[in-house]
């Protein structure tokens, strides 16, 4: 039976990433097939797993506590122990609540957690902040990791600590560890030099990794079958340039049509019956205006959803510090990157439109540094809590192409390609 562990923090910044890479990166040395998981929308970190397989995020507000243990159970049939990344602070959920926090995924799944401390400015009142991460609310804290830590505070730390939880190891100081950021986060791990093997030992250096695997639980694993449909194909560009996308996603795509993965920074361009644009980091690759080009040059009426990066791209033009970026032109849309950010934090939608893409209600997740600037006659085919394109309109929509801000969850809506494709068959 597999197992899985939890990995949570007090805060963003405390360490939760590099402690969940030192430990997938031990435990791949040791031959176990280990499924990473990701609390929460984001997109940047799952890729730091790729070296394993990429993480798979698990957010209650998107998918639901149903989803959640499905999605979990679906990936676990593959694994033989699981890593579940936390997000931010332990309790830290929707809203100014611990819904859909890291707290609630670890209830959901009946996970222990491991706790990381990183005590800058502290020494004694670490404990305090541990005792009142452990009693604030019914979560079953196992033991903790200190992070940035000296070894001779580590032995401090550690006599502390061992009358309260086990002390489960601690990460050094050490620039093999460092990782770079940029305006979303992370760089993408595809960006990233990270040593698999350094990492694993360092962490059997400093880690009680055997301890580490007793303490996870035994968890069950129920592989979801779903018949897949290759009679259609769906595009999917994945490179620097368009990388977010959650890994559920994909696979609820598949029942609508084979997906063909191609690199619009290689200038690849497949035919296919339709295409997904997600989100990523167009506006740094001005060469993506020779693959706009050829884009618009061969699209023969095939849907088209982007998202964020994927709205981006089907907009007229990105505007950076830097410079203008031309872009496909299928919506009347320019795009301003600013240095502030412009918008962060879930959305619920509503479809307001007909499209060839989504029906009933949807829930997802808005990010980005832009803003945009839309025509007055666009029409949209979402209404959002959120701030959207336009004055909680999203999903900006001309004939049979689609851009959202919003990053949508597939979970939370209906996908309806596969009506789409046989209407315009028969």
């Amino acid at each position: 039976m597999p197992k899985a562990v939890v990995i949570a923090s007090t805060h963003s910044g405390a360490g939760k990433t590099t402690a969940s890479l030192l430990l997938v990166s031990a435990l791949k040395k040791r031959g176990y097939r280990v499924q990473p998981f990701k609390v929460g929308p984001d997109y940047i970190d799952p890729t730091h797993y790729e070296f394993e397989r990429k993480a798979v995020n698990l957010d209650a507000f998107m998918m639901g506590e149903e989803g959640v243990l499905k999605s979990f159970k679906h990936w676990m049939s593959y694994a033989d122990f699981g890593v579940v990344e936390g997000v931010m602070g332990l309790y830290d959920g929707y809203g100014m609540s611990s819904f859909s926090s890291t707290a609630h995924v670890s209830r959901i799944l009946n996970l222990p957690v491991i706790l990381v401390l990183k005590p800058e400015g502290m020494s004694y009142s670490t404990l305090a902040l541990f005792r009142g991460f452990k009693n604030f609310e019914s979560v079953n804290i196992v033991g903790v990791i200190f992070n940035s830590v000296s070894p001779i505070f580590y032995q401090k730390l550690k006599k502390v600590f061992e009358e309260e939880t086990e002390v489960l190891g601690f990460i050094p100081k050490v620039k093999d560890l460092e990782m770079e950021s940029r305006h979303l986060g992370l760089k993408l791990g595809i960006e990233s030099n990270f040593d698999w093997k350094k990492a694993s030992e360092i962490a059997e250096s400093y880690l009680n990794v055997d301890r580490i695997i007793e303490l996870a639980e035994d968890v069950e694993a129920e592989e979801e079958k779903l018949e897949e449909n290759e009679k259609f194909t769906i595009g999917v560009p994945f490179d620097r340039a368009f990388a977010f996308y959650y890994e559920d996603n994909l696979r609820i795509l598949k029942k609508d049509a084979k997906l063909i993965f191609f690199s619009p920074l290689n200038n690849e361009l497949p035919y296919c019956d339709a295409y997904y644009f997600g989100g990523g980091y167009p506006e740094l690759y001005p060469e993506i205006e020779s693959f706009a080009k050829k884009f618009r040059k061969k699209y023969e009426d095939q849907p088209v959803f982007g998202e964020c990066g994927g709205m981006m791209f089907l907009s007229r033009k990105i505007e950076t510090e830097k410079g203008v970026i031309k872009c496909s032109s299928f919506l009347d849309i320019d795009i301003v990157f600013t240095k502030k950010l412009q918008a962060l934090g879930y959305v619920k939608g509503e479809i307001i439109r007909e499209n060839p893409f989504f029906a009933k209600s949807f829930k997802g997740h808005e990010f980005h540094y832009s803003y945009a600037i839309p025509d007055d006659d666009v029409r949209y085919a979402f209404r959002i809590d959120g701030k959207g394109i336009a004055n909680g309109f999203d999903g900006a929509i001309n004939g049979n192409v689609l851009g959202s801000y919003a990053h949508l969850h597939f979970y939370s809506t209906k996908v309806k390609l596969a009506e789409f494709f046989e209407k315009r068959v028969n």
